[in-house]
């Protein structure tokens, strides 16, 4: 028998961490003011450890006391200084970024996600079939952002500047779901979001032989017909059942299928009424059809866009449907052959819906700044501290449940509450004028 642990169980338990500061009184407790010295049955195996040295804790029953009895005093972290975080990928240009794939296991490993200077992070739909990225993708809009460089990127979120100092680090970038009332661009990317949809269909392989054409209209069309610039083919039939889009000008976005071809009068019928004529500013493009299949999901529309050589090497989308949970697509006509289509459905609930599940909600950090003699001299200065510590729900002296800002050790009740996590440091010196600026992150 195998099993695994989902990362939607890594972000419920990252979820559950996070709500767990509304309803319990979470302090970070600072401790032992001596050297890292000598042997230690209860806290960690070295023998010789050192300020040099830092020894690694261990997990024992004997540890909390010890703990306890190297506490110096305890700073209360609030909920507003908490947040899932994810790994920090800074965009730079020359790096092949992974695109997304639904297939791709444990996906939030990967380098699919950029981060800004802007402070904004953007999720790769595209990677151009693996070139490099060369144009920093901008803007902040709902729909997908693609750069001269081939690149496909959604606009996810902005970080706001009142968690830029709490949260943003060398390593990691703070992003939450859904969007706060100051985050109007995420939630206009939220609620745009479709579930199931067709964002992106890659070509894994161009194939060959494939017919094309693009170029200016010429004047004469009709609601059923377009008049083809004169290099277009000689031969009668020779782009039926393909397709002609609109790029722009007249019938900009209209995309029909082509029924039948008069070479010698380059005119093209189309298997609909087209909304608006086409003219002789209209700029179109005749590549071959693409047909997407599903039991599930649907109106999602595709046609490639590009062609060269023969070669199919872009498909994009007109529609991308709703619903879909498995697709397939292929070039359907054009005379060419081989070419083989992959369509990358996006997560649940749409590319953008939910941030945090998307790019990696299995880490949360916490934050707190010990400034100077915080709390009327709570934290002594003029010494040193080696141990960090969550310690949740502890007493004060006198057996009620603490939930004062701050506390001396003194004024808590002795081996009260849980430690729920350790992280022993080299020593750092408090002064009276100086600022600890705490991070702890906590994988899940």
């Amino acid at each position: 028998m195998s099993a695994i642990i989902n990362n939607s169980f890594r972000k419920f338990q990252a979820d559950n961490f996070i709500g767990s500061f509304s309803t319990n009184n979470m302090y970070l407790a600072i401790g032992k003011n001596t050297a890292w010295s000598g042997a230690s049955a209860s806290e960690y195996t070295e023998t010789t450890p050192s300020d040099n040295n830092i020894p690694v804790p261990i997990d024992t029953t004997a540890s909390l006391y010890t703990h306890y009895n190297d506490m110096i005093a305890a700073k209360r972290i609030t909920n507003t200084s908490v947040s899932h975080v994810v790994k920090r990928v800074d965009w730079t240009s020359g790096t092949v970024y992974v695109e997304y794939d639904h297939y791709i296991d444990d996906i939030i490993d990967q380098n699919f996600f950029v981060f800004t200077e802007d402070f904004r992070v953007y999720k790769c739909i595209s990677n151009g079939a693996g070139v490099a990225s060369t144009v920093k993708p901008t803007g902040v809009g709902p729909a997908i952002i693609e750069t001269s460089d081939n690149y496909r990127w959604k606009f996810m979120f902005e970080v706001q500047q009142a968690d830029v100092l709490k949260f943003i680090t060398t390593d990691w970038v703070p992003v939450n779901s859904p969007a706060t009332s100051g985050q109007t661009d995420q939630a206009n990317t939220e609620g745009a979001a479709v579930d199931g949809a067709l964002e992106h269909i890659d070509v894994t392989a161009g194939g060959t032989g494939y017919r094309s054409n693009t170029g200016t209209a010429q004047s004469g069309s009709t609601t059923t017909t377009i008049v083809l610039a004169g290099g277009a083919s000689n031969t009668d039939d020779y782009y039926n059942n393909m397709t002609v889009y609109i790029s722009s000008g007249q019938g900009q976005g209209e995309l029909k299928t082509i029924t039948d071809y008069d070479g010698t009068n380059k005119i093209a019928t189309v298997s609909t009424n087209w909304t608006t004529i086409p003219t002789n500013a209209s700029v179109y493009e005749v590549m071959p059809a693409v047909t997407v299949s599903s039991s599930d999901g649907s109106s999602g529309v595709a046609r490639v866009s590009g062609v060269t050589a023969g070669v199919v090497t872009k498909v994009s989308m007109t529609n991308v449907g709703t619903g879909y949970r498995s697709a397939t697509a292929t070039v359907s006509s054009g005379s060419g052959s081989n070419a083989v289509l992959a369509p990358r459905i996006g997560p649940s609930g749409g590319h953008g819906k939910n941030a945090v599940a998307e790019l990696g909600g299995a880490y949360v950090m916490l934050n707190a700044r010990l400034i100077g003699a915080d709390g009327s001299s709570d934290f002594p200065v003029g010494d040193d501290f080696r141990k960090v510590h969550l310690l949740i729900n502890p007493k004060e002296s006198g057996g009620a449940a603490a939930s004062a800002t701050t506390y001396k050790l003194s004024e808590l009740q002795a081996d009260s509450g849980k430690i729920i996590y350790t992280e022993f440091r080299a020593p750092i010196n408090r002064s009276a004028d100086s600022t600890e600026d705490i991070k702890l992150v906590v994988e899940f």
